[in-house]
């Protein structure tokens, strides 16, 4: 019987080790495998520009400014937004819209250029800003790994993280309007 529970016991620690053997070894390598399918890679993007629609900003003196903007509205626009591009015009910016109400901040993983950010929400086809950000690139000068310079830029995204709820959200390039002075945002034409 004594034999038996010895016999037992070590093969329920021989099961114990393979079971562990076959495990990640951290968490870091959890990361790694999920981070391999990341939405943007910038050495090979496709350089795709989102559907173009218009937008009217109303300034408070009653005079307002047209601009050119992408609308991103589905999970891959949203999740890659202006990464990778080297610049945007002044007349132009990108428009998000989200199906519900947040107030998660926004990060600059791979965005080459400073830009400002309106946090926009919609009340009777208005858009009024709820609270703006000034957002500068997150940029890798320590050469560290990609899986670090996410993690980096993560944590820099709590500085552009919105004080109220919001659905929309436009980027633009920095100090392109006086931001102080909109009264509201009006999308002329969409999907």
């Amino acid at each position: 019987m004594k034999n038996i529970r010895i016999i037992a016991i070590i093969a329920l620690l021989i099961f114990l080790a393979l079971i562990s053997c076959s495990q990640p070894k951290s968490t870091i390598e959890k990361v790694k495998t999920i981070q391999v399918n990341h939405p943007v890679d910038c050495e090979n993007w496709d350089g795709k520009i989102f559907e173009k629609i218009k937008i009217e900003i109303f300034f408070k003196n009653n005079s307002s400014k047209v601009l050119s903007t992408e609308l991103a509205d589905e999970h891959k626009e949203i999740s890659t937004g202006l990464m990778c591009r080297k610049e945007i015009t002044k007349s132009s910016g990108m428009l998000f819209e989200f199906q519900t109400e947040q107030n998660i901040g926004f990060w600059m993983l791979n965005v080459n250029f400073p830009i400002d950010i309106l946090y926009l929400i919609k009340k009777d086809e208005k858009l009024y800003i709820v609270d703006y950000k000034k957002m500068k690139p997150c940029k890798n000068y320590e050469k560290i790994s990609y899986t670090e310079y996410e993690n980096k830029c993560r944590t820099e995204s709590m500085n552009y993280k919105p004080k109220k709820m919001y659905n929309y959200a436009l980027e633009i390039n920095k100090n392109t309007l006086n931001i102080e002075n909109i009264a509201y945002i009006k999308i002329l034409g969409s999907k």
